[in-house]
């Protein structure tokens, strides 16, 4: 009897709670809201993102971030927008797939989020003989291996991302193509796997996943930045969405430069905030040696710097077109893997590098500072 009265009593309260004045405010509150579907990957810009979300900031700027955190890859990102269009409005992705890989996905690239070359790693057997011989060719003095030592290797990684752009100008310093070596299309953590029951000789990682292979013996033999390929993370979104919706994209830009801010000026303020956020998506405990390096090794770009590389002129080709264009040349050599084809700047990709929307930001943080500050 008395568990019934407990009972009754708390479902009294909680629907007192519930049609009260105050929840029904905030419902309305929440329905004011321009509401954004943003995928994220589970890496440095997926936390940034979510640290803002965590403050509030979003609400500030009178949107809602309907955040999903993903570990994938950005091209799983957009074969899910493939196959179900209304998956995401906005998402964070490396500039390979956004460029290489979004057949049939129109999309505009609107941001960058990051530069992760330097947290893009290509890793090999603890014991391999390619950590023999640094420095082969005095272009690259940091950098492992010699054409003997490399050719025939088995490498993992998934394709048409960072990772194969980072081995394929890794295997160039050493006048090697991509079919001197054995590459094998699969996820981070089957990578991960399968080295470490040693069926192959090296693989192709980015954080965290380049932490754990560390962790379990794997050596780096070069840094994606070492070899020359800039490999940055971009903010990307439907372009029905940014056509109809170039407000949000601004305050999206401008709501993720407050976090780098912070993220610039001192990255020991985020410290325990990242080791929560892995902690949740990954379920593992980081420690803060990693935390401070992730933090340091992704550069991040100011939107006055991001409209500099977004902006063409008829004597200047933007950084963003250059990289496109390098991009895109060096997929058009790669072994081909698709079923047709490859025409990157074919009728089936609709897309465009836009500094539309980071003009509009930084208009918006000029005007609206306070709301932002």
């Amino acid at each position: 009897m008395l568990s019934k009265i407990t009972n009754s009593f708390f479902v009294g309260l909680l629907s007192a709670f519930l049609f009260s004045p105050v929840h029904a405010l905030e419902s309305e509150n929440n329905d004011a809201l321009d509401h954004v579907k943003i995928t994220m990957l589970m890496e440095h810009e997926g936390f940034l993102v979510w640290y803002a979300k965590q403050q509030g900031w979003d609400r500030d700027l009178g949107i809602n971030l309907e955040l999903s955190i993903v570990n994938s890859s950005g091209l799983d990102i957009l074969n899910e927008k493939r196959e179900h269009r209304d998956k995401w409005d906005v998402t964070c992705i490396g500039a390979v797939p956004a460029i290489v890989a979004s057949e049939d996905i129109p999309i505009k690239i609107f941001g960058i989020a990051n530069d992760e070359s330097y947290a893009t790693d290509i890793m090999v057997q603890k014991d391999s003989e390619i950590l023999n011989v640094k420095g082969w060719s005095r272009e690259y003095p940091n950098v492992y291996g010699d054409p003997e030592s490399i050719k025939g290797k088995t490498f993992f990684l998934r394709y048409g991302t960072s990772s194969i752009y980072a081995l394929s100008n890794w295997l160039n310093i050493f006048g090697l193509k991509e079919e001197d070596v054995n590459i094998v299309d699969t996820t981070t953590a089957e990578a991960i796997k399968k080295m470490n029951n040693r069926e192959g000789d090296g693989m192709v990682l980015w954080a965290p996943e380049n932490y754990e292979a560390l962790k379990q013996g794997h050596q780096i033999v070069a840094h994606a930045a070492q070899v020359g390929a800039f490999v940055p993370v971009v903010f990307v979104a439907d372009y029905d969405y940014a056509e109809k919706h170039p407000d949000i994209l601004a305050k999206i830009l401008a709501l993720y430069d407050r976090v780098v801010q912070i993220h610039n000026d001192d990255v020991f303020k985020l410290i325990l905030s990242y080791k929560q956020f892995l902690m949740l998506y990954t379920g593992k405990v980081f420690n803060e040696d990693f935390c401070i390096y992730d933090l340091k090794s992704h550069p991040t770009y100011s939107i006055s710097e991001q409209i500099t590389l977004f902006t063409s002129t008829k004597e200047y080709t933007s950084g963003m077109e250059t990289l496109e264009q390098n991009i895109v040349k060096k997929f058009e050599k790669l072994p081909n893997r698709s079923r047709g084809p490859l025409d990157f700047f074919g009728k089936k990709y609709k897309r465009e590098n836009s500094c539309q929307y980071l003009k509009e930001a930084l208009r918006y943080q000029r005007n609206n500072y306070k709301k932002i500050e």
